[in-house]
Protein backbone atom coordinates (compact mmCIF):
# COMPACT_ATOMS: atom_id res chain seq x y z
CA UNK A 1 0.00 0.00 0.00
CA UNK A 2 1.33 3.15 -1.34
CA UNK A 3 1.10 6.68 0.75
CA UNK A 4 -0.25 9.73 -0.66
CA UNK A 5 3.22 11.31 -1.62
CA UNK A 6 4.31 7.71 -3.41
CA UNK A 7 0.91 8.11 -5.00
CA UNK A 8 1.10 11.17 -6.17
CA UNK A 9 4.80 10.83 -8.00
CA UNK A 10 4.19 8.20 -10.09
CA UNK A 11 1.95 8.49 -12.89
CA UNK A 12 -1.16 6.84 -13.11
CA UNK A 13 -0.11 4.20 -15.52
CA UNK A 14 2.52 2.69 -13.22
CA UNK A 15 -0.21 1.12 -11.21
CA UNK A 16 -0.52 -2.10 -10.38
CA UNK A 17 -3.22 -4.49 -9.21
CA UNK A 18 -3.03 -6.70 -6.73
CA UNK A 19 -4.66 -9.16 -8.78
CA UNK A 20 -2.25 -8.22 -11.28
CA UNK A 21 -4.80 -6.39 -13.90
CA UNK A 22 -3.83 -2.87 -15.15
CA UNK A 23 -6.88 -0.42 -14.31
CA UNK A 24 -4.80 2.70 -15.18
CA UNK A 25 -2.43 1.37 -17.58
CA UNK A 26 -3.74 3.09 -20.62
CA UNK A 27 -3.52 7.01 -19.76
CA UNK A 28 -6.63 7.56 -22.40
CA UNK A 29 -8.75 5.47 -20.05
CA UNK A 30 -11.20 7.41 -17.77
CA UNK A 31 -12.80 6.87 -14.97
CA UNK A 32 -16.60 7.80 -15.70
CA UNK A 33 -17.79 8.61 -12.51
CA UNK A 34 -18.44 11.97 -11.33
CA UNK A 35 -16.78 13.22 -7.87
CA UNK A 36 -18.67 14.80 -4.82
CA UNK A 37 -18.63 15.71 -1.24
CA UNK A 38 -20.75 16.18 1.51
CA UNK A 39 -21.85 19.36 2.12
CA UNK A 40 -21.57 18.56 6.02
CA UNK A 41 -18.13 18.28 5.05
CA UNK A 42 -17.95 21.64 4.20
CA UNK A 43 -17.19 23.64 7.54
CA UNK A 44 -20.78 25.70 7.70
CA UNK A 45 -20.99 26.08 4.34
CA UNK A 46 -23.80 24.46 3.98
CA UNK A 47 -26.68 25.13 2.56
CA UNK A 48 -27.11 26.87 -1.17
CA UNK A 49 -23.92 28.17 -0.28
CA UNK A 50 -22.37 24.50 -0.63
CA UNK A 51 -22.19 24.97 -4.10
CA UNK A 52 -19.73 27.17 -4.55
CA UNK A 53 -17.64 26.37 -2.05
CA UNK A 54 -17.21 22.96 -3.60
CA UNK A 55 -16.19 24.53 -7.08
CA UNK A 56 -13.92 26.49 -5.07
CA UNK A 57 -12.46 23.10 -3.59
CA UNK A 58 -12.54 21.20 -7.21
CA UNK A 59 -15.65 18.93 -6.67
CA UNK A 60 -18.03 18.67 -9.45
CA UNK A 61 -21.09 17.86 -6.94
CA UNK A 62 -22.46 18.22 -3.49
CA UNK A 63 -24.33 15.43 -1.19
CA UNK A 64 -26.88 17.64 -0.18
CA UNK A 65 -28.68 17.21 3.34
CA UNK A 66 -32.63 17.55 3.17
CA UNK A 67 -33.95 19.39 6.39
CA UNK A 68 -37.51 18.98 7.25
CA UNK A 69 -37.08 22.12 9.79
CA UNK A 70 -34.42 25.12 9.84
CA UNK A 71 -33.58 27.76 7.57
CA UNK A 72 -31.88 25.54 5.01
CA UNK A 73 -35.12 22.99 4.86
CA UNK A 74 -35.91 21.72 1.45
CA UNK A 75 -39.55 21.36 2.65
CA UNK A 76 -39.74 24.59 1.81
CA UNK A 77 -40.27 24.93 -1.82
CA UNK A 78 -38.84 28.43 -2.34
CA UNK A 79 -34.96 27.06 -0.27
CA UNK A 80 -35.53 24.08 -3.24
CA UNK A 81 -35.49 26.94 -6.43
CA UNK A 82 -32.46 28.43 -4.18
CA UNK A 83 -30.52 25.46 -4.10
CA UNK A 84 -30.97 25.12 -8.05
CA UNK A 85 -30.07 28.74 -8.84
CA UNK A 86 -26.88 28.41 -6.55
CA UNK A 87 -25.83 24.78 -8.09
CA UNK A 88 -26.70 26.55 -11.83
CA UNK A 89 -24.66 29.48 -11.08
CA UNK A 90 -21.69 27.16 -9.63
CA UNK A 91 -21.85 24.85 -11.88
CA UNK A 92 -21.95 21.84 -9.85
CA UNK A 93 -24.41 19.28 -9.92
CA UNK A 94 -26.57 17.86 -6.95
CA UNK A 95 -25.10 13.95 -6.52
CA UNK A 96 -27.68 12.86 -4.19
CA UNK A 97 -29.50 14.15 -1.18
CA UNK A 98 -28.83 12.54 2.48
CA UNK A 99 -31.34 12.68 5.61
CA UNK A 100 -28.68 12.51 8.40
CA UNK A 101 -31.13 13.20 10.92
CA UNK A 102 -32.24 9.75 10.90
CA UNK A 103 -29.28 8.80 13.13
CA UNK A 104 -30.75 10.53 15.82
CA UNK A 105 -34.36 10.16 15.14
CA UNK A 106 -34.54 7.03 13.52
CA UNK A 107 -36.89 5.81 10.65
CA UNK A 108 -38.05 2.81 12.90
CA UNK A 109 -39.34 4.97 16.28
CA UNK A 110 -40.53 8.16 14.35
CA UNK A 111 -43.44 8.91 13.76
CA UNK A 112 -43.22 11.53 11.45
CA UNK A 113 -40.29 9.69 9.90
CA UNK A 114 -42.08 8.50 7.02
CA UNK A 115 -43.75 12.14 5.89
CA UNK A 116 -40.48 13.47 5.57
CA UNK A 117 -39.36 10.52 3.67
CA UNK A 118 -42.50 11.06 1.31
CA UNK A 119 -41.51 15.31 0.77
CA UNK A 120 -37.99 14.13 0.34
CA UNK A 121 -38.97 11.90 -2.66
CA UNK A 122 -40.94 14.96 -3.95
CA UNK A 123 -38.52 17.40 -3.67
CA UNK A 124 -35.80 15.20 -5.34
CA UNK A 125 -38.59 14.98 -7.85
CA UNK A 126 -38.74 18.74 -8.43
CA UNK A 127 -35.20 18.88 -7.98
CA UNK A 128 -34.12 16.05 -10.38
CA UNK A 129 -32.21 13.79 -7.95
CA UNK A 130 -32.40 10.41 -8.43
CA UNK A 131 -31.23 9.32 -5.14
CA UNK A 132 -31.48 10.07 -1.31
CA UNK A 133 -28.61 8.45 1.39
CA UNK A 134 -31.16 7.22 4.80
CA UNK A 135 -28.20 5.85 7.41
CA UNK A 136 -28.81 3.96 10.24
CA UNK A 137 -25.93 4.68 12.56
CA UNK A 138 -26.45 6.30 16.43
CA UNK A 139 -29.98 5.48 17.62
CA UNK A 140 -30.74 3.89 14.14
CA UNK A 141 -27.69 1.52 14.31
CA UNK A 142 -29.32 -1.97 12.68
CA UNK A 143 -26.93 -3.55 13.91
CA UNK A 144 -27.17 -2.47 17.56
CA UNK A 145 -31.15 -2.50 17.31
CA UNK A 146 -32.02 -5.66 16.08
CA UNK A 147 -35.54 -5.16 17.00
CA UNK A 148 -35.84 -2.53 14.33
CA UNK A 149 -35.69 -4.06 11.19
CA UNK A 150 -39.61 -5.50 11.09
CA UNK A 151 -40.34 -1.83 11.41
CA UNK A 152 -37.75 -0.55 8.69
CA UNK A 153 -38.83 -2.89 6.35
CA UNK A 154 -42.21 -2.17 6.53
CA UNK A 155 -42.03 1.20 6.37
CA UNK A 156 -39.83 0.91 3.26
CA UNK A 157 -42.28 -1.03 2.05
CA UNK A 158 -44.09 1.87 2.00
CA UNK A 159 -41.80 4.03 1.16
CA UNK A 160 -40.71 1.89 -2.45
CA UNK A 161 -43.76 2.56 -3.88
CA UNK A 162 -43.71 5.96 -3.77
CA UNK A 163 -40.23 5.89 -4.54
CA UNK A 164 -40.83 3.10 -7.22
CA UNK A 165 -43.46 5.59 -9.37
CA UNK A 166 -41.04 8.58 -8.98
CA UNK A 167 -38.16 6.38 -10.35
CA UNK A 168 -36.25 7.40 -7.02
CA UNK A 169 -33.57 5.36 -4.82
CA UNK A 170 -33.96 4.97 -1.53
CA UNK A 171 -29.96 4.02 -0.18
CA UNK A 172 -29.58 2.32 3.16
CA UNK A 173 -26.17 3.27 4.56
CA UNK A 174 -25.50 1.29 7.96
CA UNK A 175 -22.82 -0.83 9.62
CA UNK A 176 -24.71 -4.29 8.27
CA UNK A 177 -22.14 -6.88 6.25
CA UNK A 178 -23.00 -7.18 2.58
CA UNK A 179 -25.41 -10.24 3.21
CA UNK A 180 -27.42 -8.62 5.54
CA UNK A 181 -28.27 -5.51 4.00
CA UNK A 182 -28.98 -7.96 0.73
CA UNK A 183 -31.43 -9.69 2.86
CA UNK A 184 -33.13 -6.65 3.63
CA UNK A 185 -33.07 -5.12 0.50
CA UNK A 186 -34.63 -8.96 -0.36
CA UNK A 187 -37.16 -8.25 2.16
CA UNK A 188 -38.44 -5.11 1.51
CA UNK A 189 -38.73 -6.73 -1.95
CA UNK A 190 -38.11 -3.51 -4.31
CA UNK A 191 -36.01 -1.92 -7.10
CA UNK A 192 -35.95 0.97 -5.79
CA UNK A 193 -34.31 0.33 -2.55
CA UNK A 194 -30.60 0.12 -2.87
CA UNK A 195 -27.18 0.21 -0.52
CA UNK A 196 -25.13 3.19 -0.27
CA UNK A 197 -21.42 1.78 0.25
CA UNK A 198 -18.86 3.27 2.57
CA UNK A 199 -15.78 1.49 2.24
CA UNK A 200 -14.50 2.97 5.58
CA UNK A 201 -17.22 1.92 8.02
CA UNK A 202 -17.43 -1.17 6.43
CA UNK A 203 -13.61 -1.98 7.07
CA UNK A 204 -13.97 -0.45 10.48
CA UNK A 205 -16.51 -3.53 11.21
CA UNK A 206 -13.58 -6.25 9.57
CA UNK A 207 -15.43 -6.59 6.18
CA UNK A 208 -13.78 -7.40 3.39
CA UNK A 209 -14.70 -4.25 0.72
CA UNK A 210 -13.41 -5.84 -2.00
CA UNK A 211 -15.57 -9.07 -1.50
CA UNK A 212 -18.64 -6.81 -0.20
CA UNK A 213 -18.43 -5.05 -3.51
CA UNK A 214 -17.98 -7.67 -5.92
CA UNK A 215 -21.09 -9.02 -3.68
CA UNK A 216 -23.30 -6.39 -3.89
CA UNK A 217 -21.59 -4.68 -7.37
CA UNK A 218 -23.07 -8.55 -8.88
CA UNK A 219 -26.92 -7.59 -7.83
CA UNK A 220 -26.81 -4.04 -9.18
CA UNK A 221 -27.36 -3.08 -5.39
CA UNK A 222 -24.64 -0.41 -4.72
CA UNK A 223 -26.03 2.94 -6.17
CA UNK A 224 -23.50 5.47 -4.85
CA UNK A 225 -20.18 5.16 -2.50
CA UNK A 226 -18.66 7.01 0.16
CA UNK A 227 -14.62 7.18 -0.15
CA UNK A 228 -13.51 8.06 3.32
CA UNK A 229 -10.99 7.76 5.68
CA UNK A 230 -12.02 8.66 9.55
CA UNK A 231 -8.50 10.54 10.69
CA UNK A 232 -7.11 11.22 7.49
CA UNK A 233 -6.45 12.11 3.49
CA UNK A 234 -7.06 9.90 1.52
CA UNK A 235 -4.39 7.75 0.14
CA UNK A 236 -2.51 8.25 3.90
CA UNK A 237 -4.59 5.41 5.55
CA UNK A 238 -5.18 1.52 5.33
CA UNK A 239 -7.17 1.86 2.45
CA UNK A 240 -5.81 0.36 -1.03
CA UNK A 241 -8.26 3.01 -3.45
CA UNK A 242 -6.80 1.68 -6.15
CA UNK A 243 -8.04 -1.71 -5.91
CA UNK A 244 -11.34 -0.11 -4.79
CA UNK A 245 -11.74 1.83 -7.83
CA UNK A 246 -10.53 -1.55 -10.00
CA UNK A 247 -12.97 -3.57 -8.01
CA UNK A 248 -15.90 -0.99 -8.56
CA UNK A 249 -14.95 -1.05 -12.39
CA UNK A 250 -15.51 -4.62 -12.78
CA UNK A 251 -18.89 -4.83 -11.71
CA UNK A 252 -19.99 -2.20 -13.50
CA UNK A 253 -20.30 0.83 -11.47
CA UNK A 254 -22.03 3.65 -12.81
CA UNK A 255 -22.80 6.44 -9.81
CA UNK A 256 -21.11 8.97 -8.30
CA UNK A 257 -17.67 8.95 -5.48
CA UNK A 258 -18.36 11.31 -2.70
CA UNK A 259 -15.63 12.26 -0.24
CA UNK A 260 -16.64 11.39 3.19
CA UNK A 261 -13.33 11.86 5.02
CA UNK A 262 -11.33 13.36 7.45
CA UNK A 263 -9.72 17.07 6.96
CA UNK A 264 -6.66 17.45 9.27
CA UNK A 265 -4.94 20.72 8.99
CA UNK A 266 -6.65 23.44 7.53
CA UNK A 267 -9.94 21.78 6.11
CA UNK A 268 -9.63 23.48 3.03
CA UNK A 269 -6.30 22.13 2.12
CA UNK A 270 -7.30 18.98 2.85
CA UNK A 271 -10.05 18.58 0.88
CA UNK A 272 -8.53 20.18 -2.54
CA UNK A 273 -5.68 17.57 -1.67
CA UNK A 274 -8.69 14.52 -1.26
CA UNK A 275 -10.98 16.06 -4.55
CA UNK A 276 -7.04 15.45 -6.28
CA UNK A 277 -6.31 11.80 -4.99
CA UNK A 278 -9.56 11.03 -6.17
CA UNK A 279 -9.08 12.56 -9.67
CA UNK A 280 -5.68 11.11 -10.09
CA UNK A 281 -7.18 7.42 -9.25
CA UNK A 282 -9.53 8.42 -12.13
CA UNK A 283 -7.07 9.27 -15.01
CA UNK A 284 -8.76 12.90 -14.63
Amino acid sequence: MKTRREFLSIAAGSFLLADAAVLLGDEKKKMPWKIGICDWDLRGSGGANSFAVAKELGFEGVQVSYHPEGPDSLMDRANRAKFLTAAKGADVEIASFAMGLFNGRPLATTAEAEGWVVDCLNAMDEMNVSRVLMPFFGEADVLEHKDHWPLIVEKLKRLAVIAEKKKKVLAIESYLSAEDSIKMVDAVGSDAVKVYYDVRNSLNKNYDIFREIELLGSKKLICEIHFKEDSCRLGDGNIDFVKVCATLEKVGYEGWVVVESAAPGNWKESQIANVQFVKKLLSR
